[in-house]
């Protein structure tokens, strides 16, 4: 199976492709689709929408369109701030990696690993795969949005502005995004704790606050942004908002911008971002590490259908094999954009490419039987473990369903067809 940099994309990116270029996003990226993406898809449903075809029948297509075969959920940026505050999460273990929920440690002899179970998001990913998002909506969506929105731009200004005290207007989008750092790093500590957990309001937040502060006490007072990582890049993100909105550095803001706004808060879980969206484009990269890549989803496109073209352009003996065999890897030209992301951020994969393909039947069997021991709640002989650096681990298991064929591409052979249990509906566990 390809691998590929790890991606988040917003609904501006993943609308503008059609069904077999998703496809070829599916099969080159690993996509941590988030919250955010859900809530804004589904407000379309809510939506009079100016064509042929419906709500739910322009719902449903992102849906289809939505990566399955190596796609995982984000959980919600709130309950990862609720991690953090009681130390069991820590930003620096994650190196741009997504943050799942439902995570169970086993070990059998002197391996380790983690069996991911289904979190409220990735229960929300399979309905939305299945084209449920009537129930994703009514489940999870709706609660997710209501969270969001229930800040309005000026309620938000007036509490960030009363807060830090009066400053100048930065000059810029860069000079806003600098002030909002020297202001975390100049303000009373104690008290910017105290701030920013009711200016966020997590799940059991006036309990937190007497309780993060004697345990940053504890650990003699190191920075903020040294204690609570996760937290100050929240802060960081909303204090520069602030300080933007009373300027005319950015133009007609509007209320959906406060979903544009949190998918900031998912940033630390990507190699690549991606969207069309101009105030993404403006704003993103300013929150972005050196070693993370801001693609605008118009180039994103153009490079998925260059993909399209060269891999169309093949014989059809070459095809009928299935992209899990022939574009296992991306195109050796660097002209193609996912190549030279595959060359930043998995720089080995070029000196592996001739290696033989593991996903035959045969593999994949010996791998299944090796998942069902580890899963096997009755095996005295797993047991658990406390290592939460996912880079330590032997393996990490999330089960899914997907489609052997979707678009024009098939994923496997005939032959990995036939030999591989399908079930009814052509989805291959």
């Amino acid at each position: 199976m390809a691998q590929g940099p790890i991606l988040i994309f917003d609904k501006s990116s993943l609308e503008s492709l059609n069904l077999d270029e998703a496809v070829l996003l599916d099969n080159f990226y690993m996509s941590n689709i988030t919250p955010l993406f859900f809530v804004e898809c589904l407000a379309d449903l809510e939506k009079a929408i100016k064509s042929r075809s419906t709500p739910e029948q322009l719902v449903g297509s992102l849906a289809t369109r939505t990566p399955e075969a190596q796609a995982c959920a984000n959980i919600h940026h709130q309950t990862i701030l609720q991690g953090e505050l009681t130390r069991h999460f820590d930003l620096t273990t994650v190196l741009e990696r997504p943050l799942l929920g439902g995570g169970k440690p086993v070990q059998l002899g002197d391996k380790k690993g983690i069996i991911f179970q289904r979190s409220p998001e990735e229960e929300a990913l399979q309905r939305w795969s299945h084209r449920e998002f009537l129930q994703v909506e009514r489940s999870f969506a709706k609660n997710w949005r209501n969270s969001i929105l229930r800040i309005n731009h000026d309620d938000l200004v007036k509490t960030v502005m009363a807060g830090i005290g009066h400053w100048r207007k930065p000059t810029s989008l860069a000079d806003a995004k600098q002030m909002a750092d020297y202001i975390i790093d100049n303000m009373d500590p104690d008290w910017l704790i105290g701030f920013s957990i009711e200016l966020f309001d997590p799940p059991g937040a006036q309990r937190a606050i007497p309780w993060v502060r004697n345990d940053w006490a504890s650990k003699r007072k190191p920075p903020i942004r040294q204690y609570l990582p996760y937290l100050t890049h929240m802060l960081s993100i909303n204090i520069f908002f602030a300080l933007v909105i009373q300027t005319q550095l950015l133009r007609d803001v509007k209320p959906s911008h406060q979903i544009d706004l949190a998918y900031l808060y998912y940033l630390p879980f990507c190699s690549v971002f991606t969207s069309k969206d101009r105030f993404h484009a403006q704003v993103a990269p300013l929150f972005m590490t050196e070693h993370q890549t801001f693609v605008n989803g118009v180039e994103l496109k153009e490079d998925l259908q260059k993909l399209d073209q060269h891999y169309s352009s093949m014989l059809d003996e070459v095809r009928k094999r299935g992209l899990w065999t022939f574009a296992l890897v991306p195109p050796e030209d660097t002209h193609f954009l996912i190549t030279r992301l595959w060359d930043k951020y998995l720089p080995l994969w070029r000196a592996h490419k001739d290696m033989p393909n593991l996903d035959t039947p045969e593999h994949q069997q010996k791998l299944v039987e090796e998942i069902n021991k580890f899963a096997d709640d009755e095996n005295p002989e797993v047991v658990s473990h406390d290592e939460h650096d996912v880079s330590k681990l032997d393996h990490v298991t999330i089960k899914r369903s997907v489609l052997a064929r979707k678009g024009k591409w098939r994923r496997f052979s005939e032959e990995q067809e036939r030999s591989m249990s399908e079930s009814a509906d052509g989805k291959i566990s």
